[in-house]
């Protein structure tokens, strides 16, 4: 990842750059305030433009320099504009409570500064009144200013409120809404002429971090006519946003009455009284916004009909406002109640119902696939409602699923007829769903796919997203530019209407133009018949998970019959796939991540006991063969000792099938009876991106080997001392990088006391894999191969994304991956943070998608995993799914880190046997190198010979 050149972190941070600070300190003292306003402007822009394209740590060195010059020449306006944009910057990279402190104080200053401005322009005022022939424009820009500065103040306190919303303080998100300065919109007989700016995306902005609040430039609207549309429209939106911010913590406190009046009155404030301002996109957004959580009021509420006629005019009204993108929460709120009518209901009347269910799901799902992602529309229809795209997804498949089971006339069996219709439809939902989840991470970094995209056509497609920015500047009544044409909000609409098509073109082109981007993008998914041709073979047995809140489902497919079983909900299989890996990694053998050791033999583990205790081995067994009941021993009978092809869900990509175990015998670890003796195992992030993966060009076999290990992670490491030029440029680490550390190894370690001066991170080095790079290097020399090994100051981002490594067969990289299952998007490689020029060091999930790699194997060793409050699979088979979208066919990945000894045997024996013959597999290679541990029995616990997973094809 690129880093500017003044990155100051939040979680582990090292030493401030005290000669970059002195020096721009300097620089801003040295000229005046006029120019340093100017120069804040320039650099607060330049800091929105590169946050809205994806590039938070470029950003912040921008932002920080725009706040510092706005405070040396004393512009409050400003420093609350800076302040706001670096809450957005943080609330982007996951950092919530570092944004709230930003957006505090954002409104202490627009708040200090509404004041100042008001006692302004009342004394102008009352000068003018006694002067005659007085500049009355001057006047009215000072009124003007002071609208607007206030106006400002009341959007930081709706983030406020969002931001404490998703922190799960209510109390402080209701004060916040509280304090803000609201009034009704007036109809068109009682309207005033008030001066004020115009307000575009709040909700999606408050949702998300993304209102865009700059520096007021304090010019007047020139013409009194879209002053005065704007007047109405501010009105409009502040009163819903206040509204609808409210409903939202009274429904998630379960206060239904009054969240019902809230909605309602925001319903009300978007209304055809507005005239003009009614037929605004972003009044209508509003509008569906309040009809459609209206019908989530009456739905929790047990008024299932209710809800469902409230659906119908939610859905009527998105249709008549020309929103239909803003349909789908309403199209799936009508499978909801319909579902929840049919439970009441017996027999064909039941039936029906659900049939009218699941047609609204299909149009649910119908809307939601034309939305583009990354335009201004997708995030708006992502933001603004209650109910989420996933919803959609997940209750549409378990709708169709349980269809399945109930036309199928047995248990358990090989489907057919309508059961299999409804099987294959449910299974087809479900690898959307996988599809969608991946570009929603992507989506929530802004993180752009370039490779494989025309230059031309990408530069057009920036210069669409740009413009659409500018619009929803103005939209919000602010402009960095004096001069800005001020255009009604109607013409700005229309004007956005037409960029939003012009996306979807340009859209087009770029599928057109390259298939490997239409693929990730927008590809179809495969069916189940396309599955069992395309993608199995006769050895091979599909099982795609789907865990749902209520109760999950099991796919198993072979190249003849296809079974569904029924299994536990969410929370039942997501606790026993977490008591397993809690047996798998027992704390005595769990590896820091976090603190510096200057043993010079530290290890990955503590090593491995003179013989293996019992009691552990028994706990383990039990562990084991109690989540293989649930979610493998039903379709045991249709896999038999075929390869397994496992589509995880959840808490499930976290744990190693290869370990369970068929039955709770088995006296100690080796003698255990393991799905690895019976099967051999594979993962994917989908069934559907298998067949992706052979549609890739396949270059030559060669005997080449890239090795990259033992990175430097900081300045106390002896090895940094050469490096002692370029770490003066001031690098540091980027963002996501505090987040990831935190998620993965805990609060409590990413607070390690850091040595004073110290640049990087205190990250425990992997000595032992500088040994398990040499073995394998010799390896490959045995083999008759080539082995490149980067080490030290060389294991780095940039030689990984500017060096040719299209020519390897495998790039075996050891260093330490973080797998953050709670916020995927901050998952990554951590490669060398010092010595850098142009990057962070840390190797994102969004960055990988953008590698040219040939079609290597790619081994990622040294990986750890954290599991949070949420599970979600995106971390590792994200991870993954890059590697791929790259050029690698397949990936494969440790889900802990384990000793240095194990790893370099475990290694060795599977390099042995891949090297063995150019057509051996990695797949049958790892497991006869896990069966060998395992039969060698010093290292037959788990913990040892299960971390590694092969993710992709087989072949």
């Amino acid at each position: 990842m690129k880093f500017a050149s003044r990155l100051f972190p939040t979680f582990l941070c090292a030493s401030l750059l005290l000669t970059q600070a002195t020096t721009a300190q300097v620089m801003i003292s040295a000229v005046d305030a006029p120019q340093q306003v100017s120069q804040a402007d320039a650099a607060l822009q330049q800091g929105r433009q590169l946050l809205k394209r994806g590039h938070a740590d470029q950003a912040l060195g921008y932002l920080e320099t725009a706040l510092q010059l706005y405070a040396a020449a004393q512009n409050t306006r400003g420093i609350g504009s800076a302040h706001n944009e670096l809450g957005d910057l943080y609330l982007r990279q996951g950092q919530d409570r570092v944004a709230l402190d930003h957006y505090k104080k954002a409104y202490e200053a627009l708040a200090g500064a509404s004041v100042q401005e008001q006692k302004q322009g009342a004394t102008a005022s009352s000068a003018a009144s006694r002067v005659a022939g007085s500049n009355a424009g001057a006047v009215a820009e000072t009124a003007a200013d002071a609208s607007d500065t206030s106006f400002n103040a009341n959007l930081i306190l709706a983030k406020i409120g969002e931001t404490n919303a998703r922190l799960g303080q209510l109390t402080d998100a209701s004060a916040a809404y509280g304090q803000m300065r609201i009034k009704k919109p007036e109809s068109v007989a009682s309207r005033t002429t008030r001066r004020f700016g115009g307000l575009g995306g709040v909700l999606g902005g408050i949702s998300t971090g993304k209102v865009d609040i700059a520096a007021p430039t304090g010019t007047v609207v020139g013409l009194l006519e879209a002053k005065k549309e704007f007047d109405l429209y501010r009105d409009s939106m502040v009163y819903s946003t206040y509204e609808l911010g409210m409903g939202r913590i009274n429904y998630f406190n379960n206060d239904l009455e009054g969240a019902k009046k809230h909605f309602q009155n925001a319903f009300e404030a978007t209304g055809a009284s507005l005239a003009s301002v009614a037929k605004l996109g972003q009044t209508r957004r509003f509008r569906a916004a309040a009809r459609t959580s209206l019908a989530d009021v009456a739905l929790r509420q047990g008024r299932a009909k209710d809800a469902g006629k409230l659906y119908e005019d939610a859905a009527k009204g998105a249709k008549d406002d020309k929103r239909l993108d803003l349909m789908w929460p309403a199209q799936r709120g009508m499978g909801r109640s319909l579902w929840l009518q049919a439970n009441d209901e017996k027999d064909k009347k039941a039936t029906q119902l659900r049939e009218k269910a699941i047609e609204n799901y299909r149009d649910a799902i119908a809307t939601i696939e034309t939305l583009r992602q990354g335009s201004i529309r997708a995030d708006e229809a992502r933001t603004t409602f209650l109910a989420t795209t996933r919803d959609v997804f997940d209750e549409a498949a378990t709708a169709l699923a349980g269809m399945a089971l109930m036309t199928s006339p047995a248990a358990g069996t090989a489907l057919d007829g309508k059961a299999l219709e409804y099987a294959g439809e449910a299974f087809k939902v479900t690898e959307q769903t996988r599809a969608r989840s991946l570009l929603d991470l992507l989506a929530e970094t802004n993180s752009q796919i370039t490779e494989g995209v025309p230059a031309d056509l990408l530069k057009s497609k920036q210069a669409n997203l740009d413009r659409q920015q500018e619009i929803a500047e103005q939209l919000t009544g602010i402009s960095l530019t004096p001069d800005a044409k001020k255009q009604k909000p109607a013409d700005l609409e229309a004007e956005l209407d037409k960029l939003q098509t012009q996306f979807d073109e340009l859209e087009n082109q770029i599928r057109t133009a390259s298939p490997k981007y239409a693929a990730l993008t927008s590809a179809q998914p495969l069916s189940l018949a396309e599955v069992q041709q395309k993608v199995l073979d006769d050895r091979t047995a599909l099982l795609e998970y789907s865990l749902g809140a209520e109760q999950s489902y099991l796919w198993v497919v072979t190249r003849g019959a296809t079974a569904l079983y029924k299994l536990p909900a969410r929370s039942v299989i997501e606790k026993l796939a977490t008591d397993f890996r809690a047996q798998l990694i027992p704390s005595k053998l769990q590896r820091r991540i976090v603190g510096i050791d200057v043993m010079a033999d530290q290890q990955r583990g503590l090593g491995v006991a003179a013989t293996a205790n019992p009691a552990d081995a028994a706990a383990m067994i039990a562990a084991a063969n109690t989540l293989y009941k649930v979610a493998v021993e039903p379709a045991a009978t249709m896999v038999g000792d075929k390869r397994m092809l496992v589509v995880a869900d959840g808490a499930l990509n976290y744990v190693p099938f290869e370990a369970l175990v068929t039955s709770a015998a088995g006296a100690d670890f080796s003698s255990a009876p393991y799905l690895v003796k019976t099967n051999e195992i594979v993962y994917a992030p989908s069934a559907s991106v298998i067949a992706a993966i052979r549609q890739q060009p396949v270059k030559a076999t060669s005997r080449a080997m890239l090795i990259v290990a033992d990175p430097v992670f900081n300045s106390v490491d002896e090895r940094a001392r050469s490096s002692a030029a370029s770490t003066a440029n001031g690098e540091t680490r980027g963002l996501g990088l505090g987040s990831a550390v935190t998620d993965v190894a805990g609060a409590q370690a990413a607070g390690t006391a850091t040595p004073a001066n110290m640049q990087g991170l205190p990250l425990a080095r992997l000595a032992g894999t500088r040994t398990e790079a040499d073995q394998i290097s010799k390896l490959a020399k045995t083999a008759g191969g080539q082995a490149d090994v980067w080490l030290d100051l060389n294991a780095s981002e940039e030689n990984i994304e500017t060096r040719d490594v299209n020519k390897y067969r495998v790039i075996h990289i050891a260093t330490h991956g973080l797998l953050d299952a709670e916020r995927p998007q901050f998952t990554g490689l951590v490669l060398s943070l010092i010595g850098n020029k142009t990057q962070d060091g840390f190797l994102r999930t969004d960055e990988v998608f953008n590698l040219r790699l040939g079609a290597p194997l790619v081994m990622l060793s040294a990986c750890e995993t954290g599991l949070g409050k949420e599970k979600r699979g995106e971390g590792v088979m994200g991870l993954t799914r890059a590697f791929i979208y790259a050029g690698s066919p397949t990936v494969g990945v440790s889900l802990w880190s384990v000793a240095d000894k194990s790893t370099a045997e475990l290694m060795t024996e599977f390099y042995k046997r891949l090297f063995s013959s150019d057509s051996a597999s990695a797949s049958s290679s790892l497991r006869e190198a896990q069966l060998a541990m395992i039969n060698g029995k010093k290292y037959g616990a788990p913990f040892y010979w299960a971390p590694f997973v092969l993710v992709g094809d087989w072949r």
